[in-house]
């Protein structure tokens, strides 16, 4: 930030300088010409009247309507110690034209009068006096005839001097207040172009486009300091009407908007369509108004409603600028940076307008708005140049980048897997039963997680030796996420079983429901699943979309699925306003029989040619071995199971669990 403070500095510095630079000619060798002026709106023989020292620069004031003739004139004896030298008069820059007199003898003419009237912008005039015009034994007269329309002014103080002294004092006054802004407006077109075929190349860095539009904008007003030079394009082409329009006009109000359109760009600011096009539309009608008229003093004047319109739209940018210092972007910083040289200027002009009454030197202005632009310049190479480095530094550093970004990722990945087999450890042990003392029923199941976690879940409802009944449910969703809802809900599920064991089985199944949904609040996890209750040889079963439990008859040795016709065995539990019914089945259980639970993984696991495994091969592989002991049986399922995935991975959790009468 130090560094680029001082290189801000020293370009304002600099630009100040040359453009505050003095001709070191001795002061001592010029006639200045710089009171006892009077002025006439009709000239000789008319009457002239005094003129004070400071209307020289406005002589536009001094006429009613703010267009016509005036004439000034003033006396004067020429130093005796000019009669040997070849002399000059400096008149300076004038607007909009002007003709120049001694002693009743034409000298010369600055600007083009009507019917094709145009100014020489801001290049300096001066006319070789021959001494056959010149009295030096007696007064002389210099009178000049200005024509005036909105504009009318002599900014420079006349003087006569040597020939020498006047023409390096107007070639001098020429670079630094309009052949210098040539130079200015052709580098600005070159960095135009520069810019936007940059932004052609990489059309995400829309920053490029505006810039490069603000920069062909500035070039076009530049015209109006350097026109003078070179008469060709302009002289009796277009009118003086049509020139203010177009460089006095056009030019600043669409410099205004692209420089809105710039501070967006830069500070990364998404605009919304309906200010895009409202900015848009506002800025046309800023444009259209100078040229409602042939009048250049309506002309003007509407320009300043133009004008108004676009400082209005800098409330726009304003507002971006103030959120990102509020954010404390650096960039946002150094945009206010880049500004301060016009803030100095426009703070001073406030001053000298208001306090001491000076008309706006726009030259000054010219000169701080141009500083702005290479400041922007500056810190868009700056930018450009830290970019390239940094893409020269990944490309010499890339292999050992990625070395350091895997091990990174390898470490972060060691570490997840570390906390989801810790919590995979967690849940088993949570879920971990001693079923050697059950007397009533043999169980044994199969249990693996997706990915350390499961959302599976199944209980064992017990009071001391004695089963009572059995829930299998699957909680949406896979991880932690889920992992984490099925100790939430299982200690509710297990509340709710012993609490309401005199109930139907369908009100707690609705009650498990209404506790589930209230506790885990936002949580978007939903269930499906099972409970069966055991009464000696009679079983109560309530499904909540969970798949159907089958049952086997050891004595008719038949395996099905554990349905009754009218019994709905749809839904889902734990969703709010969701409309649910649940409603209980009874089937009578004998010794031997057995009941299977499982969970959906299995039966929508995949192979390689992407089947399903389906219920038809679960019944398959119960079939062929249930003569087997029970764990042997839950075995040939996982075997059987895993043989058919392969290589295909597991797409859910898997649970399967058998229980045999005894």
């Amino acid at each position: 930030m130090k560094s680029f403070l001082y290189k801000i500095s020293l370009l304002f510095f600099l630009l100040v300088l040359l453009s505050s630079c003095k001709d070191t000619y001795s002061e001592k060798e010029r006639f200045y010409l710089s009171n006892g002026w009077s002025y006439s709106e009709y000239g000789e023989p008319h009457e002239f009247h005094p003129l004070a020292d400071k209307d020289l620069p406005q002589l536009v004031k001094l006429l009613p309507d703010a267009s016509g003739y005036i004439f000034i004139k003033k006396s004067f004896n020429i130093p005796q110690h000019f009669r040997h030298k070849e002399i000059y008069l400096f008149l300076g820059r004038v607007k909009i034209a002007a003709k120049v007199y001694l002693n009743g003898h034409l000298l010369g003419q600055a600007g083009f009068f009507p019917p094709h009237e145009f100014t020489e912008g801001e290049k300096s005039s001066y006319f070789k006096i021959p001494k056959e015009y010149i009295n030096f034994s007696d007064k002389n007269t210099i009178m000049i005839c200005v024509w005036c329309n909105e504009y009318g002014t002599i900014q420079d103080m006349p003087f006569i001097s040597a020939s020498d002294d006047v023409i390096h004092k107007a070639e001098f006054e020429n670079l630094v207040n309009s052949k210098i802004y040539m130079i200015f407006s052709v580098v600005l077109l070159i960095v135009f172009l520069i810019y936007f075929f940059l932004f052609l190349l990489r059309r995400s860095e829309i920053q490029n486009l505006s810039f490069s539009q603000m920069c062909f904008s500035t070039a076009l007003y530049l015209v109006t300091f350097y026109i003078g030079e070179y008469s060709i394009i302009y002289k009796h082409i277009y009118s003086f009407l049509l020139f203010e329009q177009i460089f006095n006009g056009t030019a600043p109000i669409i410099t205004s908007y692209f420089v809105i359109n710039f501070t967006r760009d830069f500070l990364k600011h998404r605009e919304r369509t309906f200010s895009r096009i409202g900015r848009f539309i506002l800025t046309l009608i800023a444009l259209a108004l100078p040229f409602c008229t042939s009048d250049l003093s309506t002309s003007r004047l509407l320009l300043r409603f133009g004008f108004l319109i676009m400082v209005l739209q800098f409330i726009y940018p304003t507002v971006i600028l103030i959120k990102a210092l509020q954010k404390k972007e650096s960039q946002a910083i150094k945009f206010i940076l880049c500004f301060v040289p016009i803030y100095l200027v426009l703070i001073y002009e406030a001053f000298t307008r208001l306090v001491l009454k000076q008309p706006t030197n726009t030259l000054i202005l010219s000169i701080s708005w141009l500083c702005v632009i290479f400041l922007f310049l500056g810190l868009l190479i700056v930018n450009f140049v830290q970019l390239a480095g940094k893409v020269e530094y990944m490309n010499k550093h890339l292999e050992n980048l990625v070395v350091e970004r895997t091990q990174a990722l390898e470490k972060e990945r060691n570490r997840a897997v570390k906390e989801i087999d810790l919590a995979g450890f967690v849940q088993k042990n949570f879920y971990n039963v001693d079923t050697s003392e059950i007397k009533n029923w043999e169980i044994k199941f199969a249990f693996k997680a997706m990915s350390g976690v499961s959302g599976d879940l199944y209980i064992l409802f017990m009071s001391e030796n004695h089963l009572n009944g059995v829930g299998i449910f699957d909680i949406s969703g896979h991880g932690i996420a889920s992992g984490l809802v099925t100790m939430l809900v299982k200690n509710i599920i297990e509340q709710e079983f012993k609490k309401g064991m005199k109930h139907p089985l369908h009100e707690v199944m609705a009650k498990i429901n209404e506790r589930i949904i209230l506790e885990k609040g936002s949580i978007e996890n939903y269930l499906t699943g099972l409970i069966i209750r055991f009464s000696e040889n009679y079983c109560e079963l309530v499904n909540a979309g969970h798949p159907k439990a089958l049952l086997y008859s050891a004595k008719n040795k038949i395996l099905g699925p554990i349905e009754q016709d009218g019994v709905n065995q749809f839904g889902a539990i734990g969703i709010p306003d969701f409309p649910i019914s649940f409603e209980s089945l009874k089937f009578k259980i004998h010794k031997g029989d057995e009941i299977v639970l499982y969970t959906d993984g299995i039966t929508e696991c995949t192979n390689a040619k992407k089947e399903y495994f389906g219920s038809e091969r679960i019944m398959s592989v119960f079939k062929e071995n249930v003569d087997k002991p029970l764990e042997n049986q839950v075995n040939a399922m996982t075997d059987t199971l895993f043989k058919f995935s392969g290589t295909e991975k597991l797409n859910d959790d898997i649970t399967y669990l058998i229980l045999k009468k005894l």
